[in-house]
């Protein structure tokens, strides 16, 4: 029989600019095109959205605002269109990454 080998998935190496909260973090900002205004204070992301569609001779505006108290610790990365998100998947900076590098090649080579 064939010896088995290990495969990792491949990861995705795009850098994403993004920040790791604490108490003591705070700022405001907002997406160039001014639709959506964020600001953070005490844990907490205030996100603001304004909307405004003009079709057919009618007028939608939508105003909306959702907080979001988090740990500290969380990762929040930048998107073009919505502001701070808290990404979908695990994030990590590449130090981090390269530790558990090392801890996967031990493994790996532990088992030949």
């Amino acid at each position: 029989m064939e010896k088995l080998e290990y495969y990792t998935v491949k990861p995705n190496l795009k850098q994403i600019y993004g920040k790791k909260v604490s108490k003591d973090t705070e700022f405001t900002e907002q997406t160039e095109d001014g639709r959506v205004h964020q600001t953070f204070k005490d844990l907490t992301l205030t996100t603001t959205i304004k909307t405004e569609v003009e079709n057919d001779g009618f007028k939608i505006e939508e105003n909306s605002e959702m907080k979001v108290t988090m740990p500290e610790g969380t990762i929040l990365v930048w998107d073009e269109g919505e502001g701070f998100i808290i990404p979908q998947c695990q994030m990590c900076t590449l130090e981090e990454l390269e530790v558990e590098i090392k801890d996967i090649e031990e493994i790996y080579n532990s088992k030949e």
